[in-house]
Formats: C-alpha cells, structure tokens, sequence
C-alpha cells in the first residue's frame, strides 16, 4: 500500500477502535479511580502511548501488517500485567487491563491479518 492508497476498511476500523481503546487505557485510571495504584497507571500510560502510536501507524501510515502484530504483543502484555506486576488482587484495575487486553488482541489480529496487496512492479 503506498502513501496515496486508503487503508482497507477492516484495516482501519480494527486500528481506529484500538484508538479508541488507548485513549480509554488513558482515563480509566482516573475515571475507575485507581490513580493511587502507581503501578497499575504507570502501565496504563506507558501502552496508551505504545498502543496509540502503533494503531496510528497502521490506520494513517503505510506501514505493514508488522505493526499491528506488535499491538497483539502489547495487549497480551496487558492481559497478563495485572498479574506480573502484582495488582492482579485489585479487581477494578485487574479487570479493566484483562478486558481490554483482550479486544485489543482481538482488533490487532483482526487488522494484521488484512492480506497485503501485491507489491507493485
């Protein structure tokens, strides 16, 4: 796909919602209240940023199915967060991270898995 050829609509719809998904990943700390669980809002922010940017790329860039295979990466990292960094026993945030973790491998399988053009000759 070159800079001049619209993203696919699955492509685009999957990476837009995973948007969305990072602006929620984002606010939940403060709209669940769990902004005194440092580590559980720390994590948040840092994959909003990585979550965010890398379905940014793949909805509005011309990058490869690569980037949204990183995104599965990052929302099994989010599944398994809660319980690595031991803020599994809080359910409000535990729940949350599963959650979304969840969908957002979803969407990112959904999206990497658009089959690629053929490469122009």
């Amino acid at each position: 796909m070159d800079a001049t050829t619209p993203p696919r609509p699955r492509t685009f719809g999957a990476s837009g919602i995973n948007i969305l998904f990072g602006i929620w990943l984002i606010l939940a700390p403060f709209i669940l209240a769990y902004t005194g669980l440092q580590v559980a809002m720390w994590n948040a922010i840092i994959l909003v940023v990585l979550v965010g940017v890398i379905a940014l790329v793949r909805t509005f860039g011309t990058a490869q199915a690569g980037t949204s295979w990183m995104n599965v990466l990052l929302g099994i990292w989010l599944i398994i967060a809660p319980f690595v960094l031991n803020y599994g026993d809080n359910a409000t945030p535990r729940w949350n991270d599963v959650i979304l973790g969840i969908l957002i491998v979803i969407l990112a399988w959904s999206s990497a898995a658009v089959p690629r053009p053929p490469a122009r000759v």
